[in-house]
């Protein structure tokens, strides 16, 4: 009877060392928790996903209280929010102001086998040698998608002011706009890319 109770012992022993084994061989087979899934938990909490460029403010959030100038001579429309006044020049420029948001849309003519790359790297060359210490470019002439058009942009300084220019090319000719809202002011910024990028031409 005490062989045969020692025998009950042992197997007992040799079938919890099995479940043992078997647990442990059972946890090290099953795949860690992926990383990835925190992480991108804590990023989807911590950093959003970049907004599309042009629609940073109003536009993106309620477009419907924006109005639309439309341009028939130029072929364009554009939209701009309540307190953003909207008047043409004699030379027939459109300008848009509010506090210190500046910005002026004009049509210009593309003259040979000009482009708006070629027109933009003329207009650069042109201010360094005209305004010299007083021209910097800040940013180098780069190609820019307005929605569906594509034209190119710099950003430079000039006598202390800092402009942001894009040419939008047309048939045979382009527009020009001239960003030079006060850029420390965030607000006034991004309403001004909103105004920007609502750009359609017709």
């Amino acid at each position: 009877s005490i062989l045969l109770d020692m025998v009950k012992v042992v197997m007992l022993l040799i079938v919890l060392a099995v479940l043992t084994l078997g647990v442990i061989w059972i946890t090290e087979k099953s795949p860690p928790p992926e990383p990835m899934d925190d992480l991108l938990v804590y990023n989807s909490v911590s950093f959003p996903h970049p907004e599309t460029l042009g629609l940073t403010s109003s536009l993106a959030s309620d477009s419907s209280n924006w109005k639309q100038y439309r341009d028939e001579n130029m072929g364009f429309k554009i939209r701009y929010p309540e307190g953003v006044a909207v008047k043409k020049t004699i030379s027939g420029d459109i300008v848009f102001e509010k506090e210190s948001l500046h910005l002026e849309i004009s049509h210009e003519k593309l003259l040979g086998k000009d482009t708006v790359n070629t027109i933009a790297e003329q207009d650069v060359n042109q201010k360094m040698m005209k305004m010299g210490e007083m021209f910097k470019l800040l940013d180098t002439i780069s190609p820019v998608s307005i929605g569906s058009i594509t034209g190119v942009t710099y950003t430079s300084k000039e006598n202390s002011q800092e402009i942001t220019y894009f040419y939008v090319p047309l048939d045979m000719d382009y527009l020009l706009l001239s960003n030079s809202t006060d850029t420390s002011n965030g607000a006034l910024i991004s309403t001004s890319d909103d105004i920007i990028y609502s750009l359609e031409l017709f």
